[in-house]
Parts: C-alpha cells; sequence; structure tokens
C-alpha cells in the first residue's frame, strides 16, 4: 500500500492571506450620521439618567421628614413600611441606572440602537420614586 501524499506547510504569509480571507471581518459602522447620533443621544441620556437618579435617590431619603408628624396627636405611622420604602427605594433607583447603563453599552458595542435604553431607565426611575411616595403617603395616616 501506499503512503498518503501530505501537502506541504504554506508557510505563514500564505496562511495569514488565506485566514484574512475566512475569518469573520468586523462590521462596518452605520452609514453616514445616524451611527455617531446615536452614540451621541445615548451619551447624553445617560448622563441625564445619572443625575436624574441622584436627584430621585435622595427625594426618597428626604421622604423619612414625613415620619416627623407621627409625634402629633392623632397621627400613626408605620414604620417598617415607612423605613423599608426609605432603604430599598435608592437601591432600586441605582439598579436601574447600573441596568440601563449595562445594556446600553452591550447595544452601542454591537453597533445595534441605543438610545431608547436611557429613555426606558429615566421612565423607570420616574416611576421608582412615585411609588416610594406613595407607599410613604400610606404609611403615615394623619388623623386630624
Amino acid at each position: 500500500m501506499g503512503t498518503a501524499a501530505r501537502t506541504p506547510d504554506p508557510g505563514p504569509d500564505v496562511a495569514a492571506a488565506v485566514g484574512a480571507r475566512t475569518s469573520r471581518e468586523a462590521r462596518h459602522p452605520l452609514a453616514g450620521g445616524r451611527r455617531v447620533a446615536d452614540v451621541v443621544a445615548t451619551v447624553v441620556l445617560l448622563v441625564a439618567l445619572t443625575l436624574e437618579a441622584i436627584v430621585a435617590a435622595w427625594a426618597i431619603v428626604f421622604l423619612s421628614l414625613n415620619f416627623s408628624s407621627c409625634s402629633a396627636p392623632g397621627n400613626s405611622c408605620n414604620a417598617v413600611l415607612g423605613g423599608a420604602v426609605v432603604y430599598v427605594g435608592p437601591v432600586l433607583v441605582a439598579l436601574v441606572v447600573v441596568g440601563a447603563i449595562v445594556w446600553s453599552l452591550v447595544r452601542l458595542v454591537r453597533r445595534r440602537m441605543a438610545w431608547p435604553i436611557p429613555v426606558v431607565g429615566i421612565t423607570a426611575v420616574v416611576a421608582v420614586f412615585f411609588a416610594c411616595r406613595l407607599l410613604v403617603d400610606a404609611a403615615v395616616t394623619r388623623g386630624i
């Protein structure tokens, strides 16, 4: 029986040229200014989301001032509910912001449209703030 014919090694130059043609090429940026506009809008909205989150987190902490009326005659307060809201609210705001930033960056790296993600984050922070406000108002009952 004969021996199998072996192909000679093509060398590093030929292998690099063949590998360059067969390897997966990087995506080209979106045509025109759409890609630049998406990146700029995403960054601006993420900065706005971060500033809004800082204000909302401090506002949730300041909601604890509603409990200063608990010592007035006829008023009653649910300190457990109010305390939980004041401590958990800023954490939820931070989770929304971190999630929106990570998700936006992943979409930017994958060259997908990313500006709607911070808009959803801004809306979610507003929703968390108003939910906390409603819960704190429910925890304080004014008798007079």
